[in-house]
């Protein structure tokens, strides 16, 4: 029973994809005409157009009664551009500070309650991590994590800690959400993160935030490698970071 809906799961996804893909080469669509293109009852069409417009991906003209793209598919479209040029600007950086320090760097921002790899360059011996671009980790047992956290505002830290799942990834790893707090408001104080062998055995990481023309926290560049090669520079990195953030986005 749990793989039939699994399935069911699955191919209703899949039909939503479709049925957006639709709209490539016209602007509005009604249920018939969706129906007929993909091969679905007008009931099952129904449905999915429900879904969707519940969260904003189609909308409907009180005109014509049909659906068009709604102002969630631009939303999302306008973040991924915005991700994607922000990765594509500090690819240089994050390649020099890579090679400088013989470690991965990586780029991320908060989707949710989780963090996403937008970018990621290696250099040097190999350490173990299991991030990849376009993944997702979780932010309270990151460097860069904890330090866009750090700077949310009160609200949106309020909704994160009420939603998100402290897992512990190791010994080190912060469970409580009072500490947590603590540890938030200490990577205010100094301006930047570490993670300490608290997603990752043997792993270091340093982060430092990037913000948006209004100062609002938009994504955190990190360096990762092994804690005997990073923590003893630890500060020389952070300053590094910064000076490299000042440089590539002023």
């Amino acid at each position: 029973m749990e793989e039939k809906g699994k399935k069911e799961f699955s191919r209703s996804v899949d039909n939503a994809v479709r049925l957006i893909a639709c709209y490539a080469d016209k602007e509005e669509r009604g249920i018939s005409e969706l129906a007929r293109e993909l091969d679905l009852s007008k009931a099952s069409v129904a449905r999915i157009v429900a879904s969707l417009e519940k969260g904003r991906f189609l909308m409907q003209n009180p005109e014509t009664g049909k659906y068009r793209l709604g102002v969630g598919m631009m939303l999302y479209g306008s973040l991924a551009r915005e991700r994607n040029e922000l990765a594509n600007a500090l690819a240089p950086a994050m390649r020099n500070i890579a090679q400088k320090y013989q470690s991965t760097t990586h780029l991320a921002t908060l989707t949710g309650s989780e963090l996403m790899i937008i970018n990621k360059i290696s250099a040097g011996p190999f350490v173990y991590m299991t991030s990849r671009v376009g993944g997702t980790l979780q932010a309270h047992a990151t460097a860069a994590g904890k330090c866009i956290l750090a700077y949310l505002d009160e609200p949106r830290l309020q909704e994160y800690l009420e939603n998100a799942k402290l897992d512990k990834l190791t010994d080190n790893t912060i469970t409580d959400k009072n500490r947590l707090i603590e540890v938030l408001r200490l990577i205010r104080e100094r301006g930047y993160s570490v993670d300490d062998e608290e997603s990752h055995e043997g792993l270091y990481c340093i982060a430092v935030p990037v913000f948006d023309v209004t100062k609002k926290p938009i994504a955190a560049m990190s360096i990762s490698g092994r804690k005997e090669l990073l923590s003893a520079q630890e500060e020389d990195i952070v300053r590094y970071l910064h000076a490299t953030l000042k440089e590539y986005l002023t």
